[in-house]
């Protein structure tokens, strides 16, 4: 049990880090893209802060 926590946690921690590396990638390359991205997530709930 304690492994399958361990596993979950390092994937979930992994999925995270790579979601702000490709973030931060795609605002330094196209930031129209990042807003739009950002907007489409306000627009279904989620409330995204500068």
């Amino acid at each position: 049990m304690n492994r399958t926590l361990r596993f979950v946690s390092f994937v979930a921690a992994a999925a995270v880090l790579g979601f702000v590396v490709t973030w931060s990638f795609l605002a330094y390359l196209k930031p129209d893209m990042v807003v739009d991205f950002a907007t489409l997530l306000q627009m279904c709930g989620i409330p995204v802060a500068r």
